[in-house]
């Protein structure tokens, strides 16, 4: 079962073999069943262009960022989600002052059409605008003399996806067995190629931290 606040954890996209092996190890049993997530999440960032081609020049889901991610996933046996996704780069690109155009959220057509038996939910990042400039709105004050809310085209083109794309039933959830959990060796070797500074042992817990005690409560005479 699940718990009663779920456990998500959300992974920074780091590529394939390391993001799997993550989920991987997340999903497995290490000592009992208390160590497994609720969910997966992903922050993918991959999708920025407007649509990729297969070599005839059509359109084609086989040929995007996302293509992988449902094959690498396929036997996940947790919930997947989108934690952050909403690429900002080349044709999705958006300026200060006025943040006019920017990402049409094309992908979100893939994720409802293509993806709506796999993926459990997504988060568009984000909602207020900051430096990186992937924000949805610009809240008062980010701007010298903006003294009220202000909504981008990124929006707008977001809640055009949402409204135009919906999965066409619900997906009873896969009954899958949990994964073998990655061994240390192959662990030790992801910590470092990505330059951990201080390798952990994945196959064992960290030990619980010990809660420490609490001084007996004065009495204040009078």
């Amino acid at each position: 079962g699940y718990r009663k606040v779920p456990l998500i954890y959300s992974n920074k996209d780091q590529g394939g073999r390391d993001r799997l092996n993550i989920a991987k190890y997340l999903t497995c049993e290490l000592e009992s069943p208390d160590d497994v997530v609720d969910a997966f999440g992903l922050n993918a960032y991959s999708w920025c262009d407007p649509e990729y081609l297969s070599p005839q020049g059509v359109a084609d889901f086989k040929y995007s960022p996302y293509e992988n991610v449902v094959k690498e996933f396929a036997d996940l046996p947790k919930p997947f989600l989108f934690t952050e996704f909403g690429c900002n780069t080349g044709a999705f690109e958006t300026h200060c002052p006025d943040y006019k155009g920017g990402r049409s959220w094309v992908q979100v057509g893939a994720m409802f059409d293509k993806m709506g038996d796999f993926v459990s939910g997504a988060v568009a990042f984000e909602f207020s605008m900051e430096n990186n400039e992937y924000g949805l709105v610009i809240t008062p004050g980010f701007l010298q003399g903006q003294n009220s809310l202000k909504i981008t085209d990124n929006y707008y083109a977001l809640k055009k996806q949402f409204t135009e794309h919906e999965v066409d039933q619900a997906t009873a959830a896969k009954q899958l067995p949990l994964p073998q959990c990655i061994s240390k060796g192959t662990a030790d070797e992801l910590q470092r190629r990505n330059r951990v500074k201080e390798i952990s042992d994945w196959s064992k817990l960290p030990p619980t931290p010990i809660e420490p005690p609490t001084e007996p409560e004065k009495t204040l005479l009078p």
